[in-house]
């Protein structure tokens, strides 16, 4: 990476954390462009160098944050998971070992999920998700029996189903309590199949 690309980089992470920050001040629809580059320290040119309005600068700071939460779990992303050494047991995923991370990670960044919510921005989110579902959940349904021409409809179904739970909890402000949240999920799943 040269110089250029590596400034052209830096400036849009800088707008992305400075989109985050005045998210936890403020509602986005008040958020202007003017406040993006003073808080990044950025010339609005520079902000049009990258994004045509702030809901583009929205989506690409979701899919960082998305990012940063996956690459805490292991360098390599999903893959590394190694699903075939692991146990029946330890493949079903609905449990507080793999919820309370993620549930962390929500309330931590509660305000932008809200906003990425109301304005129906999951599309960087259902993407990751759905890497994921194919990576780790599809290899999981298969070992387990479930057809694959069933696997699609299984995924979208815990898919749309955790995204309207977590949205309810951050609608709620996050009153119930993590655990409570677990175990809210794991009534829902009565066992893996």
């Amino acid at each position: 990476m040269n110089k250029n690309e590596s400034k052209y980089f830096k400036s849009a992470e800088k707008m992305q954390k400075a989109l985050i920050s005045l998210v936890n001040e403020k509602d986005f629809e008040l958020i202007t462009v003017k406040e993006i580059c003073d808080v990044a320290e950025v010339n609005r040119s520079t902000f049009y160098l990258h994004y045509d309005n702030t809901s583009d600068l929205l989506k690409e700071a979701i899919e960082a944050v998305y990012k940063d939460f996956f690459r805490r779990f292991s360098s390599d992303g999903p893959k590394d998971i190694h699903i075939e050494d692991k146990t029946d047991e330890d493949l079903f995923l609905v449990t507080p070992k793999y919820l309370m991370p993620y549930l962390e990670f929500v309330e931590d960044n509660r305000k932008l999920f809200l906003v990425m919510y109301k304005k129906n921005e999951m599309m960087g989110a259902e993407k990751t998700y759905a890497k994921w579902f194919r990576e780790i959940f599809g290899p999981i349904l298969t070992r387990f029996g479930v057809p694959e021409e069933e696997q699609s409809f299984i995924m979208i179904f815990y898919l749309k189903g955790m995204i309207g739970m977590i949205n309810e909890w951050i609608a709620r402000d996050c009153a119930q309590s993590k655990e409570e949240m677990i175990r809210i999920i794991q009534k829902c799943i009565l066992k893996p199949f």
